[in-house]
């Protein structure tokens, strides 16, 4: 079973590098923080996370990366738990 990548445990994630990413080919790269993550008092449902990979990419994940997928996860197929295979 896969751990499921949720705002709750992404920091605690990111920190120990445990975050892969799916990139073309069927390699899997992991992503490692790029500056802090971002919450906001008035909207709790926002949220900010800058992430780096491999030597000049770059991304983010925002409320929309976990809001649409059930439940409130980011994609499996798309980022995984380091170890961790598909089963």
């Amino acid at each position: 079973m896969t751990t499921p990548i949720t705002r709750e445990n992404i920091d605690s994630l990111l920190n120990s590098g445990k975050i892969e990413i799916a990139m073309g080919g069927g390699k899997w790269w992991r992503i490692r923080r790029n500056g802090a993550t971002k919450h906001w008092k008035r909207d709790a449902t926002r949220i900010y996370v800058p992430f780096k990979m491999g030597l000049k990419e770059w991304g983010n994940l925002t409320e929309w990366d976990f809001d649409n997928n059930p439940g409130n996860a980011l994609n499996p197929n798309l980022f995984r738990v380091t170890g961790e295979s598909e089963v």
